[in-house]
Order: structure tokens, then C-alpha cells, then sequence
């Protein structure tokens, strides 16, 4: 068997928690602002592609942590605090509103407004925690 077929060996990492959360963490920032990002902007579709391509990467990696002893998958609410609730802190609409504002000078906003932006990230996250809770990517959650 190829060490590389995908469907025969699965991609784990198994850490103790702290650096779980740690690892996870650091890829907060650029996951909301890429979701952000292909919500509020109109850009060319190569463009939105490579964003999706970038989020892909970072969910394969997410999907594959697990905590030591025993390898255990990382429970959807870990997940959430580390992906969603610390770094919005029930301020949905000023964090997303100055994750659009980073990016606001390079392209063209599209008509959607914070709030409805705000809440269809809450969603994505929602979803994606108990995708990533079962050890899987979810791909398919990403917005086009």
C-alpha cells in the first residue's frame, strides 16, 4: 500500500491539548478573513478559487489534529471557542466589519450587509465545528 493513498491512510497529528488549541488558534485569523473575504467582496473567480484553495488546506490540517493520550477527536465545542466565539466575543458585526475593513482598499465590496455577513460566518462555523468534531474537512461548507 502507498503511504500516500488518501483512501487507505488518514492524515492524524496527535498533540496534547494545549497545543492543539494553540495550533488552531493561530489559524483563526486567516480562516475568518478568508471567509469574510469571499462573503463581502465581488472579485474574479480565480481570485475567490484561491481563497477556497487556502481554507481547504487549513480544514484538511484542522480536521486531522487530535489530542494525546489516545489520539481523541477534538469536541465541537473546543473547536468554537477556538475558531468562533474567543475571537468574535459577541461582537459578531464590529469583528467582521474590521476583518472587511482590512481588505476594504484591495476590492470591491458586494451589497451583502455586516450583519447578514456576520451571521452566514456564525453558520459556517456552526456547521463546520461538527464537521472538524468528526475528524473531516468539510469542503463543502466553504462559500463559493
Amino acid at each position: 500500500m502507498d503511504a500516500l493513498d488518501h483512501d487507505e491512510v488518514r492524515f492524524e497529528m496527535a498533540f496534547p491539548r494545549a497545543i492543539v488549541a494553540q495550533k488552531a488558534r493561530g489559524r483563526e485569523e486567516t480562516i475568518n478573513e478568508h471567509l469574510v473575504k469571499l462573503l463581502a467582496f465581488d472579485v474574479p473567480q480565480r481570485t475567490r478559487s484561491v481563497w477556497r484553495k487556502e481554507l481547504t488546506r487549513h480544514f484538511r490540517f484542522l480536521a486531522a489534529l487530535r489530542v494525546k493520550p489516545g489520539a481523541s477527536l477534538i469536541p465541537p465545542r473546543d473547536w468554537w471557542a477556538w475558531l468562533y466565539a474567543d475571537p468574535f466575543e459577541h461582537n459578531e458585526a464590529g469583528y467582521t466589519a474590521g476583518l472587511i475593513a482590512l481588505n476594504a482598499d484591495d476590492f470591491a465590496r458586494n451589497d451583502r450587509s455586516v450583519g447578514a455577513i456576520a451571521g452566514q460566518i456564525r453558520d459556517f462555523h456552526a456547521a463546520m465545528v461538527q464537521r472538524l468534531a468528526q475528524g473531516e474537512a468539510g469542503e463543502d461548507l466553504i462559500p463559493a
